[in-house]
């Protein structure tokens, strides 16, 4: 009977905690609640790790509540069956009176609340694995997927007042999380793994997809603001379909091996956008690394820093007519030809190393050195030795810390409050003294004056919608956190050391941040900040919406992965300026697109001036009324290439002006830019 007793009050502190009712009894009993997690395998869920009991109902319920409380859904080790599809879906509520925008009528609005999927670091990766009898995963031609991270479309259905219910809607898919989780789907022939065609502050990061006898891996990945790094998908007829949905689809330091049709498809009208592979490995078992012959019309497709793997005699990219492919740094074997119809590689049998490769459609055009041209340009010779397949991911990504490593701590511990009320300057100054991983729970941090980083200081959170640290906190309209008032009342500083390698991960930070460290990692942190003195390293979703991106004087290797600037009311809307050594994979814009009038953001959205060795590969988005403004601006620049650069509509605006002096050359928003250089070859 005492057990008894014991069981049912455990039960009634977790449920009180699920609800909101924090108490000390909760606090003792979950420690992960307390740092803001929902553990499956706990009451009310009891999802079972042991991949004995079928555990779909659980972990839903689990990701429903997570979603709707605020927490992280957190999987600890094991094997989770599951039977049917786990759908995360971001919801909409409705309105007091519709509104009226991006073209349509809507009387539901969407509900921002972060999902987030997280899996312990403790052992082995824990694996959603679908069930050998679950039904509907085993019709190729009717694919289902296992876990859907989604947003409920917000567009009214036809003559109703309310949208198609189930129909998703990717561009408002904000801020949601699938981290360190495996999936299983082998021996399923219709089965995908994973869709998630997340926008603004989406990621997947750190999954293994096992495919082998299913359809595909992925469907769809997210792109600009986040995007997909160190995801492995081993086996499937495709690694990744992609389709319109993909929202300017990054994938960083990835892998596809074994897929018996291709590692990359198009589907579904191909893309509006190109597909980026930066630091990726393609080791299919098909002929085919990129299949783009299955539909009409595709984007492109571009790949830097890759391997590419084939059976002899195979292609890189599958076409039936010319497309916008490029490729730079790239090694490959086995491989005739990049694309169909293409020239031939001199050693199909022996690594080759792809300097250069760009051809284009008929709507392309090249600017080399002032000089307009089109057709294909080429450099390849035969490689020295096979390639460092981790050197090169390696160079592009690293896995970041973990609440759960031994040598992590709790800024609570050191008496930090997170209420929004306290001022816990002086338990972060101790924390960072005493260590250099350390975690921040879900919290509004009250800091004033500066907080000083150490060289290897990482602060990190869970998501950056759940931790805010500074001086104030307000939430724009699109749920995103904002500045406030008071945020020049907090600095954040990192060492001025080109050694040093300081990190800020998963935080709001409402203050700014002065950067001045060479070999740091910034990974979806949204701050005000600047780069100064020896400032550089990796810049992973980094978001400027409504504020300008102004950087100058970079010196050291700084590279920024999928960069999102719009809808900014200064021009330019960002700008390299005396900068070196930098690099843009994947710049997605946005301007002229505020509907009111006067809304001033009709401004140029990236501008690079007085620099010197800049690289930006894709640069696309949906801009309007620049008038005379280009898209991209070049001025009195040198070792400067940009690839893939294209606004979803023509118009009056020029694509890219370059002015050199008194001379200046323009490529049309008629044409794609499928490559701009200028100065000489390295």
């Amino acid at each position: 009977m005492k057990v008894a007793v014991l069981l049912a009050s455990l039960a009634a502190c977790a449920v009180h905690a699920l609800a909101g009712e924090a108490t000390s009894d909760v606090a003792a009993a979950d420690r992960l609640l307390q740092l803001g997690c929902l553990d499956v395998t706990k009451f009310p869920y009891a999802a079972d790790p042991t991949g004995r009991a079928d555990s779909t109902q659980a972990v839903q319920r689990a990701v429903n509540d997570a979603r709707n409380r605020g927490l992280v859904c957190f999987f600890p080790e094991g094997t989770y069956l599951i039977s049917d599809t786990i759908s995360c879906e971001q919801q909409v509520s409705k309105l007091d009176r519709p509104r009226h925008v991006d073209g349509g009528t809507q009387h539901y609005w969407p509900v921002h609340r972060p999902i987030v999927l997280m899996g312990s670091t403790r052992g082995k990766r824990p694996v959603l694995k679908l069930a050998a009898k679950a039904r509907g995963f085993d019709d190729p031609a009717r694919p289902k997927i296992a876990v859907w991270i989604w947003a409920q479309t917000w567009f009214d259905a036809p003559g109703k007042e309310e949208p198609v219910w189930g129909k998703e809607q990717a561009n408002i898919s904000f801020n949601h999380f699938f981290r360190g989780i495996d999936i299983d789907v082998r021996g399923h022939a219709g089965a995908i793994g994973i869709r998630h065609s997340g926008s603004q502050g989406s990621t997947m990061h750190d999954v293994t997809v096992y495919a082998d006898g299913a359809y595909a891996g992925l469907n769809c990945c997210p792109g600009q603001g986040g995007g997909t790094h160190n995801v492995e998908v081993i086996g499937g007829q495709y690694g990744i379909v992609i389709e319109p949905d993909s929202r300017f689809p990054l994938l960083n330091a990835c892998v596809f091996r074994g897929q018996t049709k291709a590692a990359i498809r198009y589907a579904r009208g191909g893309s509006q956008v190109p597909t980026l592979l930066v630091g990726c490995r393609l080791e299919p078992a098909g002929d085919t690394a990129v299949d783009l012959a299955t539909e009409r019309g595709y984007a492109g497709i571009s790949m830097v820093d890759c391997v590419i793997s084939l059976p002899p005699g195979g292609t890189i990219v599958r076409t039936k007519k010319t497309e916008n492919v490029f490729l730079e740094n790239a090694f490959v074997r086995g491989a005739d030809c990049v694309h169909s119809g293409g020239p031939k590689v001199p050693t199909p049998g022996r690594w080759t190393h792809i300097d250069r490769y760009s051809t284009h459609t008929a709507q392309g055009t090249n600017l080399i050195n002032g000089v307009t041209s089109t057709g294909q340009i080429v450099k390849w010779t035969p490689a020295e030795a096979e390639p460092d397949n981790e050197a090169i991911r390696s160079r592009h990504y690293t896995s970041g810390p973990s609440f759960e490593d031994a040598d992590a701590v709790n800024v609570r511990e050191f008496g930090a409050q997170g209420d929004g009320v306290t001022d816990d300057t002086a338990a972060f100054a101790k924390a960072v003294a005493a260590h250099d991983k350390i975690f921040v729970p879900p919290g509004d941090y009250r800091l004033s004056g500066t907080l000083r980083l150490r060289p290897h200081t990482h602060l990190f959170g869970l998501n950056r919608t759940f931790t805010s640290l500074g001086a104030g906190r307000r939430r724009s309209p699109g749920g995103e956190p904002g500045p406030s008032p008071e945020a020049d009342a907090f600095a954040l500083e990192t060492v001025d050391d080109a050694q040093a390698a300081p990190g800020l991960s998963f935080l709001s930070v409402q203050g700014r941040v002065d950067w001045r460290s060479g070999r740091g990692t910034w990974m979806l942190t949204r701050a005000a900040f600047r780069i100064s003195g020896n400032g550089g390293g990796r810049f992973y979703g980094v978001m400027a919406m409504g504020r300008p991106l102004i950087l100058s004087g970079i010196r050291h290797p700084t590279a920024w992965y999928a960069l999102n600037v719009e809808r900014v009311t200064v021009n330019p809307q960002s700008e390299f300026k005396d900068c070196q050594r930098v690099r843009v994979y994947y710049f997605k814009v946005e301007a002229g697109t505020i509907q009111r009038p006067n809304a001033g953001d009709g401004n140029t959205p990236g501008r690079i001036s007085d620099s010197q060795d800049v690289r930006v590969y894709c640069m696309y988005g949906n801009v309007r009324q620049l008038g005379e403004r280009p898209m991209l601006e070049v001025a009195d620049s040198d070792r400067v290439l940009v690839s893939q650069l294209k606004a979803f509509f023509p118009g009056d605006f020029p694509h890219l002006v370059e002015t050199r002096g008194q001379k200046t050359c323009t490529v049309p928003s008629a044409k794609t830019v499928a490559l701009f250089t200028r100065g000489p070859e390295e």
